[in-house]
């Protein structure tokens, strides 16, 4: 088999920061030793040598939260798995976990099938996450079935009732006892329903429906009452919970009191949240900041910040959802409109550059909630989002010294405008190894659907 040596890079992992050298052996880590160790065997045939001085090296990046094909009644996000993985590996990312929508059918094995075939041209390796829109006894004892299929967890929803994705309190509660009996973790989207349908109508009735009351219609406390609503129904079920992308302080400040209470509250945040403002909602290009949960203040930023840096959240995601704009344009919004924005190419990027460089973060930090936490927390470790020997050679080779401007022209996302246009990082993704692969480096280097599936265990938190 084809042998690679990884040489004069700074290694960052779980385990520190330190200078070794690795080699890659076909698929898997063969080994790793001090800076230099291997020089003798350099001159060997087959044995293909790359210098990384001035570079990090991370396990390959696994971004937990992606939008490739999501449906609803009011809007559809096809951007179909090889896009959205073109972006993934050009930005450091080598294993990502979408969503498969609830089967009408309540069979589990067949939505996970026509999923697979779905992601079958993915250029990056992909797990799944089960949506869950519906919950009864049928559908309970068909849970076990996702286990068999490597699916570790589902998700639900506390809001978008007239959508038909919110389940009811009474549904949750047999859901949490359900869960704990299968050891499959709950994600949630978390917002008071109620609270946004009064609010919803009360702007409505004043004719308050341009883009910049989107905030005020979902505010934090929204997102809070909601967490504490099922922080307290996780705590009764004995369950670990995971918050899907947590925007509001007022939510972190919940997420707080229920560990205090020792609610077992994991939560992710993304960098929409960490670094784009509701003043973006005011601008000419209001279109480009849309996302659900919206944008807060500038302030609830920097207390988002704050929390990143005391290590309260143990995973930063992406939520991708390239949904175009112009749909929106052309069709109106109407505050129900499941929405995001790009992201997957974008996080590595702009979080080391407004973490790391700024001293928010340390990399070792980063390196953590991009690759290793979500790894176990999804049930891929330690085949992914580590560098143990044995493992998937899944490894990202990052130049903290390259600058980029993140304007459309310079990504490769289908969108014709970046809502980081404006932004200027410094520190990039250079190489991307997907299973001792080089699948980018400049440009792609991997065939369409080389990715492939990958089995999810149990999640670390059981």
């Amino acid at each position: 088999m084809k042998k690679k040596l990884l040489k004069n890079a700074k290694i960052v992992d779980d385990k520190g920061i330190r200078k070794s050298d690795l080699i890659i052996e076909g698929e898997k880590i063969a080994g790793e030793e001090k800076r230099g160790f291997f020089a003798a065997k350099e001159d060997q045939a087959g044995l293909e040598v790359i210098d990384l001085a001035g570079k990090y090296l991370f396990p390959g990046l696994v971004d937990a939260n992606t939008n490739c094909f999501f449906s609803s009644d009011s809007n559809s996000v096809k951007e179909n798995f090889y896009q959205t993985s073109l972006e993934a590996a050009a930005g450091g990312i080598t294993t990502i976990i979408d969503y498969i929508d609830f089967p009408e059918n309540n069979n589990f094995r067949e939505a996970v099938f026509k999923q697979k075939e779905k992601a079958k041209a993915s250029i990056v390796d992909y797990s799944f996450h089960q949506i869950l829109t519906d919950f009864n006894s049928n559908i309970s004892e068909s849970l076990v079935d996702l286990k068999d299929l490597g699916i570790a967890s589902v998700k639900l929803f506390t809001t978008y009732q007239k959508e038909g994705y919110m389940l009811s309190q009474k549904q949750r509660k047999e859901l949490f006892q359900s869960l704990n009996e299968t050891k499959i973790l709950a994600q949630v989207h978390a917002e008071d329903n109620d609270l946004i349908q009064d609010l919803k109508e009360i702007y409505s009735k004043r004719n308050l429906t341009e883009l910049r009351f989107t905030t005020a219609i979902r505010p934090g406390i929204s997102e809070a009452l909601a967490i504490k609503k099922l922080g307290n129904e996780a705590l009764e079920a004995d369950i670990p919970l995971y918050i899907v992308h947590l925007s509001a302080a007022e939510s972190l400040e919940a997420v707080r009191n229920l560990r205090a209470k020792k609610a077992q509250i994991y939560i992710e945040t993304n960098p929409h949240y960490l670094m784009l403002d509701d003043s973006y909602l005011n601008s000419s290009q209001a279109l480009l900041y849309l996302m659900i949960p919206p944008l807060k203040t500038r302030y609830n930023n920097q207390l988002l910040w704050q929390g990143v840096s005391q290590n309260e959240f143990q995973v930063l995601a992406s939520n991708h959802f390239n949904f175009k704009a112009e749909k929106i344009a052309d069709s109106g919004f109407n505050f129900e409109n499941l929405i995001g924005i790009p992201g997957t190419e974008t996080i590595l990027s702009l979080l080391y550059s407004s973490g790391v460089r700024n001293n928010r973060i340390t990399i070792r930090e980063l390196i953590e909630m991009l690759a290793v936490n979500p790894a176990k927390i999804f049930g891929l470790y330690p085949e992914k989002g580590s560098l143990e020997i044995g493992t998937d050679a899944d490894l990202t080779v990052f130049d903290p010294n390259l600058e980029k401007r993140l304007k459309a022209a310079n990504l490769y996302s289908t969108s014709k405008k970046s809502p980081y246009h404006d932004f200027t990082v410094k520190g990039c993704p250079i190489m991307t190894f997907r299973r001792g692969k080089l699948i980018f480096e400049q440009k792609l280097k991997a065939a369409k659907g080389s990715g492939k599936f990958i089995f999810a265990h149990s999640s670390s938190l059981f």
